[in-house]
């Protein structure tokens, strides 16, 4: 019998995890309970207004009069007009993961192509302004102004790839009048889609709380003491909001690392916009590479920013 390697590989990972469960439960519960706290005063009061609002409008005529107020900016810069622009400023103007969502559910409804939604996934789904000006630059670090600083180059790197992946070739303009739904519909699908959504938002940030205390412990116990940005960059790769909380020196090269872990959005953004484009054909690897790409590009634009502005 054929031995899949990495279902083996899996395997291995979720027995360790039970057994660190049955080992350290005392550890296992005060970090879920931090994820649990960090989804309400954070996740919930930030994401859950946008998810409802945006499912809300992308059912309304008000995607297509964004368009059309938009379309010369964007159909030139980046080809992309109708359903791809609300996608677009969805995606930079709400927060992980309601970028990803947003596309994929206009793909699977048809009102975008498939080219659109290959190339709007690359660079649509960030971290918002909320988070970014709220809890890391006025939280976190104490400086409203760092959050200004730090949403400027998120969206520069944002910018960045957007300009250098290939465009979609062709947009087609579809005649979607006919999916406007009732009002009263409209609201409960939205309410509906955003509970459904911010309770795995919810799940994720508790998984990933509980991976990183288990990474305390296996680190504590073999006596690795790793430094501030060197810290900061390897809880950052899995939750942003715990990797950002580790810095406490503001340097140029912390604030390149903050930068970057924003961008990519750590494993537990990606884990939640993956399950999103898991339910298209849009392909997933695309999507990885760009978020890299992006990582990479804010932390070189973050740390030059830094050494020359501040």
């Amino acid at each position: 019998m054929k031995i899949n390697i990495y279902i083996v590989i899996i395997t291995i990972i979720a027995a360790i995890f039970n057994l660190f469960i049955l080992i350290f439960p005392e550890n296992i519960m005060l970090s879920a309970e931090r994820g649990l706290i960090l989804w309400y005063k954070y996740a919930l009061p930030a994401l859950f207004p946008f998810m409802v609002g945006i499912n809300f409008l992308k059912n309304t005529p008000f995607p297509l009069f964004l368009s059309r107020i938009l379309s010369p900016i964007t159909d030139r810069l980046f080809k992309i007009k109708g359903y791809g622009t609300f996608a677009m400023v969805s995606g930079l103007l709400s927060g992980y993961p309601v970028g990803a969502k947003t596309l994929c559910d206009l793909y699977n409804e048809g009102r975008i192509t498939k080219g659109e939604a290959i190339y709007l996934i690359s660079f649509c789904n960030n971290s918002g302004p909320l988070f970014m000006l709220g809890t890391v630059g006025a939280g976190l670090l104490g400086r409203r102004d760092l959050g200004i600083f730090l949403l400027v180059v998120h969206y520069l790197s944002a910018l960045s790839i957007a300009l250098i992946m290939p465009r979609p070739h062709v947009h087609i303009e579809k005649n979607i009048s006919q999916s406007y739904i009732p009002l009263g519909k409209n609201l409960e699908q939205s309410l509906m889609s955003a509970i459904s959504a911010i309770v795995a938002v919810g799940g994720y940030i508790v998984l990933f709380s509980i991976i990183s205390s288990m990474l305390d412990s296996i680190t504590s116990t073999l006596h690795i003491r790793l430094s501030e940005p060197y810290s900061a960059l390897l809880y950052g790769l899995l939750e942003i909001t715990n990797g950002c909380s580790r810095i406490k020196h503001i340097t140029p090269l912390t604030l390149g690392i903050i930068s970057g872990i924003i961008a990519f959005g750590g494993l537990s953004v990606q884990c939640q916009s993956m399950g999103y484009i898991s339910k298209t054909d849009i392909p997933a690897g695309r999507y990885m590479l760009s978020k890299a790409l992006q990582g990479i590009a804010a932390f070189c634009i973050g740390f030059v920013s830094a050494v020359i502005f501040l």
